[in-house]
């Protein structure tokens, strides 16, 4: 059956006006950087790593500067767990012994040179930037209290440092940099940082205009096996009141910390959104709606 001519108004109309508010966007984010943390589990599908290459290439041709910190932690859990290797976690944080950090580090190599593939099949220059080789100093994190009992971390960075170079050169050959988030101790050593911690870490060292975080489910959900509790606009203050009625657990605490970090340190707005939607990214920046989770420090009289 043929459209009719109102029905093909309203179609031009709708797409004239959805154009209209993405190029406000555009002109907004042209030449800002984004700091973009990929979840391991986003790595293990061709289709996944395609289609979030794919927003990636669209916001890099607007101008955006991307920035991807990628983690690995359900394939260094795998290689352990193969290996007859304990997987010991404290509060979405892994406890790394040098057995476990060879794992950690196999592992990190693997999905940094998958996303280097994925966005150069893409057709955009992409370098792998190892946390370790120049880019980020950490010490080793001593013994700590964590949910009243001690805990030895092991071979764990708390990042000092950053050398912006590398990421600078690649931004000026136009291309997206990958990072792993391993450092390097003062004496030359490794150590396994916290993916959610270097991308804020990064984010603020670097004048990030947003910190987005790509997940395996919408965003930060009220409840965490129901999408339909989805939390979309929120601030410091309202991050302080979830964690306290336990809302935020395990990882998402850890992540909870980063955003505190990046929003505290003069990144303009975080984001937690879908990484299995193949279009969530380009939502969430380039519409009123959004499509994930939205924090700023504090939330204005009158929502954006």
């Amino acid at each position: 059956m043929a459209v009719g001519a109102p029905a093909v108004t309203r179609l031009v109309q709708d797409a004239y006006a959805t154009l209209r508010v993405a190029a406000r966007y555009v002109a907004q984010f042209q030449g800002a950087l984004f700091v973009l943390k990929v979840t391991g589990r986003l790595a293990e599908e061709a289709a996944h790593r395609a289609a979030l290459a794919e927003q990636v290439e669209m916001l890099h041709a607007f101008g955006v500067r991307m920035c991807i910190v990628h983690g690995a932690g359900s394939q260094i859990d795998r290689a352990c767990t193969n290996a007859g290797v304990p997987v010991e976690k404290t509060g979405g944080r892994r406890i790394t012994t040098p057995g476990v950090l060879a794992f950690v580090e196999q592992s990190y190599r693997a999905i940094n040179r998958l996303w280097v593939e994925t966005l150069a099949a893409q057709g955009l220059k992409a370098v792998s930037c190892p946390g370790e080789e120049g880019l980020l100093e950490a010490t080793p994190r001593p013994p700590s209290e964590w949910d009243g009992r001690m805990v030895h971390w092991g071979l764990v960075g708390d990042l000092r440092k950053v050398d912006p170079g590398p990421l600078e050169a690649a931004f000026a050959a136009g291309a997206v940099p990958v990072v792993s988030p391993l450092a390097r101790d003062p004496f030359g050593g490794t150590l396994n940082c916290n993916a959610d911690t270097v991308a804020a870490f990064l984010a603020v060292n670097c004048r990030a205009s947003k910190l987005v975080f790509l997940l395996s489910v919408p965003g930060l959900l009220q409840d965490p096996a129901d999408p339909s509790t989805l939390i979309r606009y929120g601030d410091l203050a309202d991050l302080t009141r979830l964690e306290r009625e336990q809302v935020l657990r395990d990882g998402m605490r850890v992540k909870a910390r980063a955003i505190e970090s990046a929003l505290s340190g003069g990144v303009s707005s975080v984001h937690l959104v879908s990484g299995l939607d193949g279009e969530a990214l380009v939502r969430e920046v380039l519409s009123h709606e959004g499509s994930g989770s939205m924090f700023v420090a504090q939330k204005p009289e009158t929502p954006p």
